[in-house]
């Protein structure tokens, strides 16, 4: 039986009296109660009840994040303190930028997914202990070891033996038993155990002294399979190791025919078979395995139609023996029979035990690189939708296409009011009439861009407005087109916030709306929809929901607040996307700005109830304060409530450093965004020493850096201007039959995954350059490109392309 430390609770004003208690029974625990409440010192003798006593994790969340994501441990201590502290993302990766060592946003997000994985394992520790201690099963070796567990495979692999209800496993087996004792002293070696006196014939399993060594080996295997030291060096050499992952077609058989009553179950049934054909016999190594793949083969599996083995390398084995026969069997003198004992238990314990968690863990790891990489490119893609360039200033027409219920059409002016909504019907023997309805709007509002929904007749209506175009039926306007996704636009236009937007006006040409302000102000317009639903990713069914939403929802945060929005004019929608706000507190916004008139300064937001001096800090800088008519900005900067660093990106807390920085510089703050401060900003940056002025005035160089680059920037600057991510207008179409290899043309990528990207060449079907036709170019969603065709499969409508160049 192991023994357990005595734990001693004393009165300091009473002499006590000592007494020894077994605890055994709910009785004797009641009593326990009634003795500590005596003021009797109580000394705990034998099991079962263990109390924790304040347990530790040998080591620090910091420790644990900069080992897992390969950071120095005084920047991951520095990035738990924020996250403690209650940053935000965007809030840290723009002004705590000297406490991080300036890493990536995209880093960040990486680094802030593990942080939490680390918080649920300590959160999950803690249940197992509280479980195990209210089984009797916790003591101190079996703690260290739960404490110690550093990933949630490991955790349940310590736990798993002690997990209450369910089949006993082989260790508890043997130790109600009374193996216990004898496993102990054998691999301590403290002295001679005969294993023959454990005998007992009435009892099965004891039997014989084979059994006894049987079961005297599950315990000695189950804690060398737990041992912390051992399992972290195993660790080590898995993540510095490669493992062969073969796949093969599932043995599982065919469903009958009887079950297959209808010829439409079989066409599937042979489509999951071509699906997965590429895995039938599959092999490859863990470093090389791609993510698609891993996810691929994972839903293969699930759906029954592969089956999947993990190699693990014999040096894995020799390695494991090795280290526990250092551990174990070198303790004190050498004996032939313990030495069979303990080396054969070392076989069963990786055979058993160590050999599954491996493989567990291999599978978990390539599981959740494949999952981060699928976030990465569904973020990706998302990010450069998000941010790509908007069309202001420009009367839009959106079109939403159809057969049965005609074209919805809306067009809206260049701030993005409505101005007209009509259906046209070009396929119903009424061309003429809608093409006259068409030409009439677009010259009655001097329109030339026209958004075409993909949706259902996509392709037709384009042959119609190209066939228009052509023939010049609304000269003198210069028309063009362009295709917009439809996805996530009629998921919004039925929502109670299209609803309430537009109150009278039918979701078909709320759709038509929506098109139209993708194109003029794409990242307002998209943050309506859920990213889930905009069709830009790899495999994101496969992920968790919560996983995926959380994700997305901290890249929709990151763009919006980085572009900024102006705290006047800004919707619900855009503001709740702020970091440090949320739904609830942008609508606390909106109802001040409606009660009191508009801002004139950041300051104001504390005002407003719900914003508190955290969320303050978090928010300030990425909402701007300008002036509500461009007619009168001098009247609205001359007002002394009012600063032009309020419609900068420079965060209040740092406005007076960025005045003392003027007042060096011999630069007035009133000339902040003035054509001439901007260029005189820029000179003197080209001679700055960044690192003089810093030390000087006491602060970062980071915040230096971030002050003089919003200086030399106009006021309320957008960062998508300087990028070239446009819709890509076209006057005409190619049909896909007039494509032919060796075909040249000119697209935009519209999405990317990890095997290639598919562009938009103007001909209806989407074209895929794979990753093998890349030459090494890394592209983009929005990039302009010029490709090669180099197979075409009309039957299955896909078109195989090669990239020339990025234009």
């Amino acid at each position: 039986m192991a023994q357990y430390e005595n734990s001693k609770m004393s009165n300091m004003n009473k002499k006590t009296q000592k007494r020894k208690i077994n605890i055994n029974d709910e009785l004797l625990l009641k009593k326990l109660k009634k003795i500590n409440e005596e003021n009797d010192e109580v000394e705990i003798a034998a099991n079962p009840q263990y109390k924790i006593s304040e347990p530790e994790h040998p080591w620090t969340d910091y420790e644990l994040l900069g080992e897992f994501e390969n950071l120095n441990y005084v920047i991951a201590e520095n990035i738990v303190k924020l996250f403690e502290e209650g940053n935000t993302i965007p809030f840290i990766a723009r002004y705590r930028r000297n406490f991080t060592g300036d890493i990536a946003i995209e880093k960040l997000r990486d680094v802030k997914e593990t942080y939490d994985k680390i918080l649920t394992l300590k959160t999950k520790a803690q249940t197992v202990l509280k479980s195990l201690e209210k089984s009797g099963k916790l003591n101190d070796t079996l703690q260290r070891s739960v404490l110690a567990a550093k990933t949630a495979e490991e955790l349940e692999h310590v736990y798993a033996p002690y997990k209450p209800g369910g089949k006993k496993t082989l260790v508890e087996k043997a130790k109600i038993l009374g193996l216990e004792e004898p496993a102990l002293k054998l691999l301590e070696n403290t002295e001679p155990v005969s294993l023959s006196k454990y005998i007992n014939e009435e009892i099965k399993d004891l039997s014989t002294v084979e059994d006894v060594e049987k079961g005297v080996m599950h315990i000695i295997a189950h804690i060398m399979a737990t041992d912390t030291e051992i399992l972290d060096k195993l660790r080590k050499m898995r993540l510095e190791s490669y493992f062969l992952i073969e796949t093969k077609k599932s043995i599982a058989k065919k469903s009958s025919s009887k079950d297959l009553k209808n010829t439409k179950l079989e066409a599937q049934q042979d489509d999951d078979e071509k699906k997965y054909e590429l895995y039938y016999d599959f092999q490859t190594s863990s470093n090389s395995i791609k993510p698609h793949q891993v996810l691929a083969i994972n839903r293969g599996e699930s759906q029954k139609a592969l089956s999947v083995k993990v190699i693990v390398p014999d040096f894995v084995h020799k390695k494991f023996f090795s280290l526990c026969v250092d551990r174990f069997l070198k303790r004190g003198c050498f004996n032939d029979s313990r030495k069979r004992i303990i080396e054969a238990s070392i076989d069963d314990a990786y055979t058993r035990l160590i050999h599954p968690l491996i493989v567990r863990e291999v599978r978990s790891e390539l599981k959740s690189k494949a999952e981060k990489a699928s976030l990465e490119v569904f973020s990706s893609n998302l990010k450069q939708i998000l941010l790509a360039k908007p069309i202001k200033g420009r009367p839009i027409l959106g079109i939403d296409p159809g057969y049965k219920y005609g074209c919805k059409i809306a067009l809206i002016s260049s701030t993005g009011n409505v101005l007209k909504t009509d259906v046209l019907f070009p396929f119903r023997d009424k061309s003429e009439k809608s093409a006259e309805i068409l030409k009439k709007l677009l010259k009655a509002y001097n329109c030339t861009l026209i958004a075409l929904g993909n949706g259902t007749a996509c392709r037709e209506t384009e042959t119609w407005l190209s066939e228009l175009i052509n023939k010049n039926v609304f000269s003198p306007l210069e028309v063009f087109y362009t295709i917009v996704d439809e996805n996530g636009a009629s998921i919004y236009s039925c929502s109670p916030e299209a609803r309430k937007e537009f109150p009278n006006l039918d979701p078909n040409l709320i759709s038509a709306v929506s098109l139209a302000r993708r194109v003029q102000e794409p990242l307002a317009e998209l943050v309506k929809v859920e990213p889930k639903h905009l069709g830009v990713g790899m495999y994101q069914h496969d992920l968790s929901k919560k996983q995926l939403e959380e994700a997305l929802d901290e890249v929709v945060t990151e763009c919006v607040s980085f572009v900024g929005v102006d705290l006047n004019t800004a919707s619900q929608c855009l503001l709740r996307k702020i970091a440090g706000l949320h739904a609830k507190r942008a609508t606390a916004i909106v109802i001040h700005r409606e009660k009191n008139g508009p801002f004139f300064n950041r300051s104001q937001l504390k005002e407003v109830p719900g914003i508190g001096p955290k969320t303050f800090e978090q928010c300030a800088g990425f909402l701007r304060v300008g002036p509500t008519d461009p007619n009168n900005a001098d009247d609205f900067y001359n007002n002394s409530r009012t600063t032009k660093l309020d419609c900068t990106y420079i965060h209040p807390e740092s406005y007076n450093l960025c005045n003392k920085l003027l007042d060096m510089l011999h630069l007035r703050v009133s000339d902040v965004g003035k054509e001439h401060f901007i260029e005189a900003m820029q000179r003197k940056r080209n001679t700055l020493n960044v690192s003089e002025i810093s030390e000087e005035l006491k602060s970062s160089k980071e915040s230096i850096e971030l002050i003089i680059d919003c200086l030399c920037k106009p006021l309320n600057f957008d960062l998508r201007s300087e990028m070239d991510k446009t819709p890509l207008f076209r006057k005409s179409l190619t049909n896909i039959l007039d494509l032919k290899s060796g075909s040249v043309l000119t697209g935009r990528i519209t999405n990317v995954t990890h095997f290639g990207c598919f562009v938009d060449i103007g001909v209806g079907t989407k074209g895929l350059i794979h990753s093998s036709k890349q030459k090494g170019i890394q592209l983009q969603i929005g990039d302009k490109v010029e490709v090669k065709v180099v197979k075409i499969e009309i039957d299955r409508k896909r078109i195989g392309l090669e990239l020339n160049k990025k234009i």
